[in-house]
């Protein structure tokens, strides 16, 4: 990523486009409060100020942060749309506590002060990324009367589709599907495969890592395709040295005609990596799968959140009592580790190294993870699910619906030619 990509954009020119042809003059979010649970980036801050030009007063905007995106600078910004500072959530993160939990707290503490403001007739709009509202407002008999709901992560989807009690408070609400839109999907997976390559690059270069040596893939889609084949074209591995996971027997068979190998648990550990990669969206690895790691190994999450690869449940084990053979390697305790930090255990007979704290590992708390050029489809989607989602409030539509396919058509084809401007004019795409 260039040194220019590591400023606010000035503007998102796809953003700018719909403001202009669908919101010209309209204003569908006055009066409306606003939760954003998002990361802090800077392309975010074009999406706050449309959210703003669409009515949205900043004083009515509450901002939970995503810990290990947290940005001092973009937050300075965010503050000169006007949204206060108080309004922000404090952060207090730190490697040794529980991500969920920790989010879940902090979504619970801003709604038991909502609560306290709001009447029954308010209007609350919530922008999540990862159905952090509904599993923090599963805890409670009641919830906002008025509330709609943007999700724009698969890791979001997936929590509601397996969990009961985030189904049922799912039932209650509208919730508009970004996740699973085609534009979400088809636009913005190819950039973040290319963002996260490029961060697994670099670190794969600091350590112990060979041509020679096996990978295993936990999800093949978009993502984990690409790490694939920059494994293969960069670092020359063999595509038969590249072992792969999936569910979906469709893309079994399309990791098979590349020539890659299937992993399944059968092989009580004969089989070790010393790479894996969680591409799933989901709990991938598991503290009993440590068996297939080899001495050394690296493992990397291009997920999003911290359960791909049951980080706090390694860490749990490291932590049970001070005389066995699992436990954290380093001083120090992860208490006063930067949250970006590498965690690194020695599990019995082996050791191995958990990058960036466990998180995606293309997530390192710069100001753009992705160039804003190349995220700002998505951008675009929430803000129009935003106001679609408000929409929703007027009619007795509840749970998941799907994305506005007039939207999504329109973003498909705008994003694909302000692309292939960017691109004619001396831009670069993967």
């Amino acid at each position: 990523m260039r040194g220019d990509d590591q400023k606010i954009p000035e503007r998102l020119p796809l953003l700018d486009e719909y403001l202009k042809e669908h919101a010209a003059g309209k204003t569908p979010l006055t009066g409306v409060t606003a939760v954003l649970i998002q990361h802090q980036m800077g392309s975010q801050v074009r999406m706050a100020e449309g959210l703003i030009r669409l009515g949205l007063d900043p004083n009515r905007i509450y901002w939970v942060d995503i810990p290990y995106t947290a940005n001092a600078a973009v937050r300075r910004a965010l503050e000169g749309l006007g949204i206060p500072s108080e309004n922000f959530s404090r952060p207090s993160y730190h490697l040794g506590k529980p991500y969920a939990a920790y989010q879940r707290r902090r979504v619970q503490e801003l709604f038991s002060k909502l609560r306290k403001s709001l009447g029954p007739k308010d209007r609350l709009l919530i922008l999540d990324d990862g159905s952090y509202y509904l599993d923090a407002i599963s805890c409670y008999a009641h919830s906002f009367p008025r509330v709609s709901i943007v999700e724009q992560t698969t890791r979001g989807i997936i929590k509601i589709q397996r969990d009961p009690a985030l189904r049922y408070y799912c039932s209650r609400a509208p919730i508009i599907n970004v996740a699973q839109s085609a534009p979400k999907k088809n636009l913005e997976s190819p950039f973040i495969g290319e963002a996260v390559c490029e961060a697994l690059g670099k670190r794969l270069r600091t350590v112990r890592f060979g041509k020679k040596d096996r990978c295993l893939i936990l999800g093949f889609g978009a993502i984990g395709e690409c790490v694939a084949q920059s494994l293969e074209e960069r670092l020359g591995v063999a595509p038969s040295r590249i072992y792969v996971m999936d569910p979906h027997r469709n893309v079994q068979k399309k990791a098979l005609r590349r020539g890659h190998r299937l992993w399944n648990r059968d092989s009580l550990g004969r089989l070790r990596f010393r790479l894996v990669v969680g591409c799933s969206g989901t709990t991938s690895f598991t503290i009993g799968d440590r068996v297939f790691l080899e001495d050394g190994a690296v493992l990397a999450s291009a997920s999003s959140g911290s359960s791909e690869l049951s980080r706090e449940e390694f860490i749990d084990l490291a932590d049970t009592i001070g005389d066995d053979d699992i436990y954290l390697k380093g001083k120090g305790s992860l208490r006063n580790r930067p949250i970006h930090s590498d965690i690194e255990l020695h599990l019995v007979d082996r050791d191995v190294r958990f990058l960036n704290g466990g998180f995606p590992v293309n997530f390192d708390g710069r100001v753009n993870c992705v160039p804003p050029q190349f995220i700002q489809a998505t951008h675009t989607l929430q803000v129009g699910a935003a106001v679609q989602a408000v929409q929703a409030l007027n009619t007795k539509a509840r749970g998941l619906i799907d994305l506005d396919q007039r939207l999504c058509d329109w973003v498909n084809g705008r994003f694909r030619h302000i692309l292939k401007e960017h691109t004619n004019g001396g831009g670069r795409h993967p």
